[in-house]
């Protein structure tokens, strides 16, 4: 019989990439999303599918219900995620299954930044001191009784990334930052309700990286640790990544060792994960953990880097077989993202000088979309990725790549 999976959502790069490993691992691959979302697929993606389902995720007891039997019908033997946020659907309907997946007891710790700061205090994973506060009135006399100092970052419950977050270095920005992030209560994409909390950490100084790994029946496989790079302040804009990130033998050991405790406590056994943390003066502090495939481009990297398909080891992984893991071949990758402050109408990028290292180049916005974020400073308008030998290589190639383009945004 065929092997067939399941994907939860597949908006945006990442489930673009899986169902490009499906055709290549030979897997029948179905998806599940919201019908509205469905109608902006690519027509390319979707005549890859070998089915689809119509649910609504703001329900996680009713899309189990009704994706359990559609599992059933279609012979599902494995369970994807296009993004993070929908794993708690995931590890409910693989555990209704009896499929390969993650620990359904602990799916709500493994999304909300709140109950995974607590787990992971709980079980003694090094982290950010954090608290909730539930009104901006609250928040100043929480950090003063807990013994937060300035900076702190603040950031909603739920959702992904920088969406709603804000670094707040004086007391008279906390209140701001709190309404702010109060306001993201649900998923901009499936209208998930979040815990109506917002979240106050530590802001920790030091090197920031993040591991990709891929777990199997519990244990763990590090594909990479990327080191992040980001401009600092106040909305902590993402300037991009390098791999493999340049660090010695035991900050590897400690870096990993942490993950994989953090992992554990959450409950993560099958499929993949990607771990942000950062190497501070007193060791590695995990922030967070998402359970699903990073941003698109960094698989790519990985792949680039490595050999190694991460979406491929993904699917492997959740049908409960041996992920394929093995590098190929060594080398350096860098992405560096094209980043706007400005609202208006995308006319295009220009400016990239023509270079045998420039690997990829890709725009997320096309002539005549209107672009600027209303939850971010910024706006990821694209991304270009380098090849190198070594990592410093990497950073200088990716710089100098960047550094010609200009978006044409008119106001």
């Amino acid at each position: 019989m065929a092997r067939a999976v399941l994907l939860l959502g597949a908006e945006g790069a990442a489930a673009e990439q899986l169902v490009g490993a499906a055709q290549t691992l030979e897997i029948h691959l179905h998806i599940a999303t919201h019908r509205e979302l469905y109608r902006s697929c690519p027509d390319e993606l979707r005549k890859q599918l070998a089915g689809t389902v119509f649910t609504d995720f703001r329900s996680t007891a009713y899309a189990v219900d009704q994706l359990a039997e559609y599992c059933a019908q279609e012979g599902i033997g494995g369970v994807a995620v296009g993004r993070e946020t929908l794993s708690p659907v995931a590890a409910a309907l693989t555990d209704r299954l009896g499929l390969p997946g993650h620990d359904p007891a602990m799916a709500e710790s493994a999304r909300g930044k709140w109950q995974m700061a607590q787990t992971l205090r709980a079980r003694g994973v090094p982290g950010p001191r954090t608290l909730a506060v539930v009104s901006p009135e609250a928040a100043e006399e929480r950090l003063r009784s807990a013994g937060l100092h300035y900076p702190v970052v603040v950031r909603p419950a739920g959702g992904s990334g920088s969406i709603g977050l804000t670094l707040v270095e004086t007391p008279d920005e906390l209140p701001g930052a709190v309404r702010r992030a109060l306001k993201w209560r649900e998923d901009i994409t499936y209208g998930i309700h979040f815990d109506a909390v917002a979240v106050i950490q530590e802001h920790l100084e030091g090197a920031e990286y993040s591991v990709e790994t891929v777990l199997h029946r519990g244990g763990c496989t590090h594909l990479a640790i990327v080191r992040r790079i980001s401009a600092g302040g106040r909305n902590g804009e993402e300037l991009g990544r390098t791999l493999p990130a340049d660090v010695d033998e035991l900050t590897r050991i400690t870096i990993l060792a942490t993950v994989e405790r953090g992992l554990a406590a959450l409950g993560l056994r099958d499929g993949i994960a990607h771990s942000h943390l950062k190497m501070t003066a007193e060791g590695p502090r995990l922030i967070e953990v998402g359970a699903g495939p990073p941003d698109g481009p960094v698989m790519e990297m990985i792949e680039h880097a490595t050999g190694v398909s991460e979406a491929a080891a993904y699917l492997q992984a959740v049908l409960g077989e041996p992920p394929d893991t093995r590098p190929t071949r060594s080398g350096a990758v860098a992405i560096r993202f094209i980043n706007t402050p400005r609202h208006g109408v995308f006319r295009g990028l220009s400016g990239l000088a023509a270079s045998p290292h420039v690997i990829a180049v890709r725009s997320y916005a096309e002539p005549g979309d209107l672009v600027g974020s209303t939850h971010s400073k910024y706006t990821r308008l694209g991304h270009v990725i380098v090849l190198a030998t070594g990592p410093d290589q990497a950073d200088a190639r990716a710089d100098e790549a960047i550094a010609g383009i200009s978006s044409c945004i008119e106001s």
